[in-house]
């Protein structure tokens, strides 16, 4: 077993939880500009997507940092403001 060299504790790695998973997906995961929206709980409304193009539509699986770029380059609104 491996332990730590100065609290000479057991290293173990735990279970994975929510936090990680949600984490895994923000890197990894491809899913449709509309999915990734609707983790954002609703609260924006995109009124002129122009992040958006023919080649990448809200269709396309993209990764969430791809889909906060276009996000940004689009005109939005958020609904509870």
């Amino acid at each position: 077993m491996a332990r730590n060299d100065i609290t000479d504790k057991v290293i173990k790695t735990g279970l994975q939880n929510k936090q990680y998973n949600s984490g895994w997906d923000k890197i990894y995961a491809k899913k449709a500009s509309h999915e990734w929206l609707k983790e954002m709980d609703g609260d924006v409304v995109i009124y002129d997507a122009d992040g958006w193009d023919n080649e990448v539509t809200m269709d396309t699986p993209i990764k969430y940092n791809d889909f906060m770029d276009r996000l940004c380059r689009s005109t939005i609104r958020y609904k509870n403001l």
